[in-house]
């Protein structure tokens, strides 16, 4: 045993942490409380709880579950209310005596006391106590229970629908439903040493620990929305339903980011399969692009005519006709100085002597040179004849309109107002939406390109007036849309391109599948967060379920079962065979074998032994009263492993047994109460008689009487022994019986003479049957018994027949109805008295005779 110790020390100094914690706690306590648990959970779930150190010691690992010597006694049950049709005026004793039987009739109540006790003791598979069904159901439903402790009596009030009573846990009890389990199905030993039952306390802390982690695992919420149907089949659709605690951001970004590409491709495709002409979509798209591609004209147009290098030529050419202009002026001051009237060399002067020379060689002079000075000539604005002086003027007017410095002024100014003039038109915010809306942008094209030609306009505003900055300008830089619309442009021919192959050859299932592919791909962007936030919670997930993996009891199961081999499986096999042989069960071909290792338990089955046809069981084969001294085997096997002294309670043990098994297990009983209460409840008189014939037992008579069943009292005349039954009528009813004739007289003595001596007649018959013929015969046996007994009938004597003769027909008459003529008066007590002394001293003598066969 010490070695299966070791063993097992040295097996639990290599589980975690917290599981040899949980040995060590149910050592220390006998069980593992909820606290317990609680408690084992957290420290399950750190770093310390999962290190396996070699730190505990394991004290009483050799111990046993329940204490060694703790004795317990059933002493009474009475005050019931409400349970069963039980409802006896005074409570029913169980005796002192260590062997206890409760005699009664069918409909006694028997069974109705053995539920309480199955019911208060806990016993598995207990039935539900009921109130009788034909009277009024008592708001209290209860019974007070007495019983013994090493002699400390105490009493409860147990109520029938309250939690069993624990003190009474230990007693174990056999009826015919807790024995045919044995038979029915696999079942576990009750009682088990310490150094066992700890791994069911092992097993069950890993299941407390597993349903604690479950629970907060199951806590940990997931927030993700749940997807569309459609999308569930999609490749993001699937990334999206089967995350796991090793995805990072970076292998999600599948379906955590939508892109612009994205956007386009679910457009193009929306498109395509909107309507059922490509044909015109590619038109659609051309037009888009044509839209686009004036856009961009426009643009670069205005970026060309507005950028910094065109206005520095624009303002440098502004300069270099002003300065020409200037120089000749200058140049023409003096013959200015001469004129009459100021601002000859104006612009407006230059108009006007243009326009003069417009209609001098158009209409008044065609065939002359303008200004025509010739005599008679007239001028062609006042009509008046030119005298020699405003001819002289006029010539030199035309000499310095004809100068070169006045032509190269006006040439450079009319270079510099011709390329003012080509700037491009500034768009307005109509015009731009109108292209926009034309062109197929979006909203935001509407800002940007607003922004460019505001800049123009204040460009061309500067360009236009009197301002001469150098710095004036846009930069092309400032605007890198621009190539995002040129992209733009040229996806629109690729899309239109696309559009001319569909309208020879277009796959709508591809493009159907392809946009459903996108548009889970756009639902999963838009949970991105939840995405992300669901990533820490399954790393949490995935830790819990690898504490959970560490809650897996097989390997202690498997230990278990090993251990339980070596200590309980061989005991408990070796104790089945011995109550085999002491139940005279021996011949039946049966055997008890460990089938399997449940949860840490070991589970053993009644199997049919030797036999040649695989699958039959027992309860197949054997006849009732086999399967009943089987059962009662199995019992017996099972809870005499225990080591403490509680009681063991039989309800018709021997129902359906012959009377061989009968014996023997009567035999087998009467061995049991040696050292533990016994209480056998019984309906067989033939049981009783033999019972007290072998032994010296308490027996307690219950009845159905008129208020209800479960009404104890005096054992019937015929259940006893005839001498325990021949002194109670000499020491209790006689003694009784001659007080009230003193007291009373003869009329009142009458009865009750008569009743004693009717029942010594009866007691003679019994005395026949068991002490004269050996109990070999008996009138309520079919069988006949010779076992054992018929030597017996060798010590008959003549003698003993004129005995028996003598007192039979005395007491005929008080069992027989007689002659009016000729009553028979009663005896006088005294003469009962003697009479029973007489018959006891007979009994006495021949019981002790020992027999002489002769040779």
């Amino acid at each position: 045993m010490m070695n299966i110790q070791k063993e097992i020390i040295t097996w639990l100094h290599d589980r975690p942490n917290w599981q040899q914690e949980a040995v060590a706690r149910s050592l220390a306590n006998g069980h593992i409380s909820d606290l317990d648990l609680d408690e084992l959970t957290a420290l399950c779930k750190i770093g310390d709880g999962q290190k396996v150190a070699v730190e505990q010691s394991f004290s009483g690992i050799d111990g046993y579950d329940a204490p060694q010597n703790q004795s317990l006694r059933i002493v009474s049950i009475g005050d019931i209310q409400g349970i069963e049709n039980l409802r006896p005026r005074k409570p029913i004793l169980f005796g002192e005596r260590n062997l206890v039987v409760v005699y009664g009739g069918n409909g006694s109540g028997k069974s109705g006391y053995v539920r309480i006790i199955k019911k208060a003791c806990g016993k598995e598979k207990a039935r539900e106590l009921r109130a009788n069904i034909f009277a009024e159901v008592p708001s209290k439903r209860c019974c007070k229970i007495e019983y013994k402790i090493d002699k400390v009596k105490e009493a409860k009030e147990w109520m029938a629908d309250g939690v069993p009573l624990g003190e009474l846990a230990g007693i174990d009890i056999f009826d015919t439903d807790s024995g045919r389990l044995y038979l029915s199905k696999e079942s576990e030993v009750s009682y088990k040493p310490r150094s066992v039952a700890i791994f069911d306390d092992l097993v069950r802390a890993c299941e407390g620990v597993r349903h604690r982690l479950q629970q907060e695992k199951n806590a940990l919420f997931s927030k993700l929305p749940t997807i569309p149907f459609e999308y569930t089949n999609t490749q993001s659709g699937k990334l999206f339903g089967n995350l796991k605690a090793t995805h990072t951001e970076s292998e999600l970004t599948s379906i955590l980011f939508w892109s612009k590409e994205d956007q386009e491709k679910l457009n193009e495709l929306e498109e395509r399969l909107k309507g059922d002409d490509p044909a015109r979509l590619a038109a659609k798209k051309r037009t888009q692009k044509s839209e686009i591609e004036n856009i961009l004209n426009k643009i670069t147009n205005a970026l060309s005519a507005f950028g910094p290098e065109s206005c520095e030529k624009l303002t440098d050419l502004k300069t270099q006709a002003y300065k020409k202009r200037k120089i000749a002026m200058e140049g023409a001051a003096q013959l200015l100085q001469s004129a009459s009237l100021d601002g000859v060399g104006t612009d407006t002067w230059r108009a006007l002597w243009e326009a003069a020379r417009r209609y001098s060689e158009e209409k008044a002079y065609q065939t002359f040179t303008f200004p025509y000075t010739a005599d008679g000539a007239k001028c062609v604005l006042c009509q008046q004849l030119l005298l020699p002086e405003a001819q002289q003027r006029l010539s030199e007017f035309d000499g310095y309109v004809k100068g070169e410095l006045e032509e190269t002024a006006r040439v450079i100014e009319m270079e510099c107002k011709d390329k003012l003039g080509l700037l491009p038109t500034i768009l307005d915010d109509d015009s731009l939406r109108t292209s926009c809306h034309a062109a197929g942008l979006e909203e935001d094209w509407m800002e940007r390109l607003a922004s460019l030609w505001k800049a123009a306009a204040i460009t061309k505003k500067q360009l236009l007036g009197a301002s001469l900055d150098k710095n004036a300008g846009i930069e092309r830089n400032t605007y890198p849309w621009v190539e995002v619309l040129q992209e733009q442009s040229a996806n629109l021919e690729k899309q239109a391109q696309q559009h001319d192959e569909d309208a020879k050859s277009f796959d709508n299932a591809k493009a159907l599948k392809d946009k459903i592919e996108l548009k889970a791909k756009q639902w999963t962007s838009q949970q991105a967060d939840s995405i992300k936030k669901e990533l820490p919670r399954l790393k949490k997930i995935a830790q819990y379920d690898e504490l959970i993996r560490g809650t897996d009891h097989t390997a202690i199961s498997n230990k278990a079962g090993n251990i339980a081999k070596k200590i309980i499986t061989v005991a408990y096999i070796r104790r089945f065979n011995d109550e085999l042989d002491k139940l005279g069960a021996k011949r039946i071909k049966v055997e008890l074998v460990k089938t399997r290792v449940a949860y840490g338990k070991p589970m053993h089955s009644i199997k049919l032994r030797g036999a040649t046809v695989v699958g039959v069981a027992p309860l197949d084969i054997l006849s009732e009263g086999e399967k009943r001294i089987i059962e009662l085997a199995a019992f017996l096997a099972d809870v005499t492993g225990r080591p403490s002294k509680a009681p063991f309670i039989f309800d018709d043990p021997i129902s359906s047994l012959d009377q061989d098994f009968e014996e023997k297990t009567i035999d087998r009983l009467i061995g049991l109460s040696a050292d533990r209460q016994v209480i056998i409840f019984t309906h067989r008189l033939s049981f009783l008689g033999i019972l007290c014939d072998k032994s010296d037992p308490d027996t307690v008579c219950i009845r159905n009487e008129p208020w209800g069943t479960g009404e104890p009292g005096d054992v019937p005349l015929f259940g006893k022994r005839p001498d325990k039954a021949l002194n109670k009528l000499h020491d209790e009813r006689l003694a009784q019986a001659e007080k009230v004739l003193q007291d009373h007289g003869s009329e009142a003595y009458y009865p009750l003479a008569k009743s004693i001596c009717t029942d010594f007649r009866i007691l003679v018959e019994r005395i026949v049957e068991l002490v004269l013929l050996a109990d070999v015969v008996q009138r309520h046996r079919r069988d006949i018994n010779t076992k054992g007994k018929i030597d017996n009938l060798c010590k008959i004597r003549k003698e003993d027949c004129e005995v028996i003769d003598h007192f039979m027909t005395k007491y005929s008459p008080y069992e027989h109805s007689q002659s009016f003529e000729a009553p028979v008066n009663v005896p006088d007590p005294e003469s009962i008295r003697k009479d029973i002394e007489s018959l006891l001293e007979w009994h006495n003598e021949y019981k002790t005779r020992p027999v002489e066969l002769s040779k």
